[in-house]
């Protein structure tokens, strides 16, 4: 695959004085692994402009040095029409323009990603449908772990604990002491938080550290002119340490589940404008600004799940992102019966798994490999199954074959690819798959591959639905060995099963 470095990403593998760049650890441990694994770093001759602002004549000479190193792209595609519509004409050489130019690289698919720490890349890359396809160091380097694994470690666990059972000295809450102030911060943290008997959600890091954290409270009646009763999200943090391992997702997965339990009305969370990849992330889950503002500025986010409500139009998919999950319209699409071995059942969807009996909200799976794909809600199925049939918001039944013999995970489709091109299925999937890259390879000779991207909707931990129960109800005659519609017959109850 190729990699596309924005300027800064492509000289921090190589420092040029005893102050080690920030994130270089990364960059080199990036580099090693996309070389060793024979993937294409390449550079774009608009990054030219970047350093042609450097000031001091000797460090931009050092910079271009280093920049030589790798080879540019050959005719990179130009920014579109379609792109400065959505993006705005900057000025020739400006910052902006060379962010569009190496964005273009990316639509016009000359590259399989673009690798940089500037938010503000990311944030334009979101609004033009390939945020998947720009990455952080952090994202890029789990991404070739994924492909390439190491020895297995045990996957994460989310424990629910009370707020003053975490440790306010951690340095997972410096940023939000710079953020509201140290004082401030510790103030309503201790008074609020702590004292108020607030629910939280930790991911244990390595040592004593918090490698994830989100704090909760119930508004009864309401706030920010949302009607209630609503589960506020007062503190959603990912430790630096961890990013790229999908540990957001992990959370939002506890919070869905809980707010669905309690019946809540919505879910809400306030964020400075600063914080562009929260934002992304929210809105990816069906999260939207209100018109609304708090007192020290922070945007007020709020996702409605209040599924009644949804306009009949509304198709499959988007129901899905703006209300769930758990979110289906059954009566609106095809459902599939989708065989996958226990093996890959097992990693994919590690919360299937019988709950951690110390207590996690999701299994610890000891002896399996720790990958971001199984934190994550948004996942990727490779199979070579000839059907072509799936469509967005089409509901995906997940039937573990040979052991348990049984749904335990309900999906939707959100898009399909066919490839031969083991690279360009590696693309396609990026950090979603089960797959190693020679596994994709394997697939990939057997003939053509379906892809199939889809989000998790729930799992039916403890009630799956067996093979006696859809062949008693006409879902299915058999076992599925392939990807299979389910049948007419079976329609009326598998919507009274799972149409929430």
């Amino acid at each position: 695959m190729l990699f596309l470095l924005d300027s800064n990403i492509a000289i921090k593998s190589d420092p040029l004085s005893a102050a080690v760049e920030p994130d270089a650890a990364l960059a080199m441990e990036f580099h090693r692994l996309a070389t060793t694994h024979n993937h294409g770093l390449r550079v774009h001759v608009a990054s030219l402009d970047d350093f042609g602002r450097i000031k001091d004549p000797a460090k931009r000479s050092a910079r271009l040095t280093v920049f030589k190193r790798y080879e540019r792209i050959v005719n990179p595609p130009v920014v579109s029409e379609s792109q400065r519509t959505q993006l705005g004409t900057p000025t020739p050489g400006s910052n902006d323009d060379v962010d569009q130019r190496l964005l273009a690289a990316v639509v016009g698919h000359a590259v399989g990603y673009l690798v940089t720490q500037d938010q503000g890349i990311h944030s334009m890359a979101h609004r033009l449908g390939v945020g998947d396809r720009v990455l952080t160091l952090a994202d890029a380097l789990a991404f070739l772990r994924n492909l390439h694994p190491a020895p297995p470690t045990p996957p994460p666990a989310v424990r629910r604990i009370k707020a003053h059972e975490l440790r306010l000295g951690d340095p997972i809450f410096d940023g939000l002491r710079a953020d509201y102030g140290d004082t401030a911060f510790d103030t309503w943290f201790l008074e609020k938080a702590a004292q108020g008997g607030r629910d939280a959600l930790l991911i244990d890091g390595q040592g004593e550290a918090h490698a994830a954290i989100a704090l909760l409270k119930a508004e009864p009646n309401g706030e920010h002119g949302i009607q209630g009763p609503l589960l506020k999200i007062s503190t959603f943090k990912v430790a630096q340490t961890y990013s790229g391992q999908k540990y957001g997702e992990l959370l939002l997965k506890a919070i869905f589940e809980q707010a669905h339990r309690e019946s809540m009305a919505g879910i809400f969370v306030t964020a400075f404008p600063k914080q562009q990849a929260l934002i992304n992330l929210l809105d990816d889950f069906g999260f939207q600004v209100r018109p609304v503002r708090t007192g020290v500025g922070e945007l007020v986010l709020a996702k409605d799940l209040r599924r009644h409500l949804a306009p009949s139009s509304m198709d499959p998919l988007a129901y899905h992102v703006r209300h769930g999950p758990p979110a289906l319209r059954m009566a609106a699409a095809r459902s599939f019966l989708v065989p996958i071995e226990p093996r890959w059942h097992q990693v994919l969807f590690p919360d299937a798994e019988p709950l951690d009996p110390q207590g996690g909200l999701f299994p610890a799976l000891l002896g399996h490999q720790t990958q971001p794909f199984g934190n994550a809600l948004r996942k990727a199925y490779l199979c070579n199954s000839p059907t072509r049939l799936l469509m967005p918001g089409s509901p995906l039944l997940f039937y573990r074959s040979r052991d348990e013999k049984a749904v335990y995970v309900v999906g939707v489709c959100e898009q399909t690819y066919v490839s031969r091109d083991p690279a360009e299925i590696a693309s396609l999937v990026g950090r979603r798959t089960v797959y190693s890259y020679s596994e994709i390879e394997d697939l990939a000779r057997l003939g053509e591959v379906l892809v199939v991207l889809f989000r998790q909707d729930r799992v039916l931990r403890e009630d799956p639905i067996t093979l006696e129960d859809l062949r008693r109800e006409g879902v299915s005659l058999t076992w599925p060995q392939t990807i299979t519609r389910t049948r007419p017959e079976g329609a009326k109850w598998l919507q009274q099963r799972l149409d929430a």
